[in-house]
């Protein structure tokens, strides 16, 4: 059994505390800036080549708020 590097756990469990965020806010400029960091470690988890397991959908913001490059890479994964 293989196991993760360090950092690609580290960002997987970011995702899923993002979300948690983004879900108990109302703010849209909060939303805004949750949804940012959530694409910058999207970003990094592809860069990293380590990232093998898909999110649960309560790690995930909404389909209108995640990055564009998260469909890309699952799609084509």
């Amino acid at each position: 059994m293989s196991r993760l590097p360090a950092r690609v756990w580290q960002d997987e469990q970011r995702l899923g505390d993002l979300a948690m965020k983004f879900r108990g806010t109302r703010s849209e400029a909060e939303r805004q800036a949750i949804a940012a960091d959530y694409s910058q470690i999207v970003e990094q988890l592809i860069q990293s080549g380590g990232w093998q397991e898909m999110p649960a959908p309560e790690d995930e913001l909404p389909d209108t708020w995640m990055p564009k490059a998260y469909f890309e890479y699952w799609s084509c994964s």
